[in-house]
């Protein structure tokens, strides 16, 4: 089942690709082979006082959302993409997902 809310991240217009990773930082499902979001875990170690974290790059923004079991989603959106939309679909995603983990 948690592939399939992993899945139902990626619309196309706000969100491009989408990742579980498991608490050491290995990917657990993935919508793309191109996402490679394995060294997304070190920059969340940074933050300490926030769940949820957001990287504007040249090319895309990634958001990674820390969850209660030590698990990350991470997800990739496109330049000018909706990112308030973006971190609602994540929010809701983190709150479904938990069950199965």
């Amino acid at each position: 089942m948690s592939n399939t809310i992993i899945a139902d991240l990626v619309d196309g217009e706000c969100i491009i690709s989408a990742a579980l990773m498991d608490p050491q930082g290995f990917t657990i499902e993935r919508t793309s082979s191109d996402f490679k979001p394995t060294v997304m875990n070190e920059l969340l170690d940074l933050s300490d006082e926030s769940n949820l974290v957001t990287i504007i790059g040249e090319n895309s923004t990634v958001i990674i959302c820390k969850l209660e079991s030590g698990h990350a989603i991470v997800i990739q959106c496109p330049n000018g993409a909706n990112l308030g939309k973006a971190r609602q679909k994540l929010s809701r995603s983190s709150i479904a997902i938990i069950p199965f983990l």
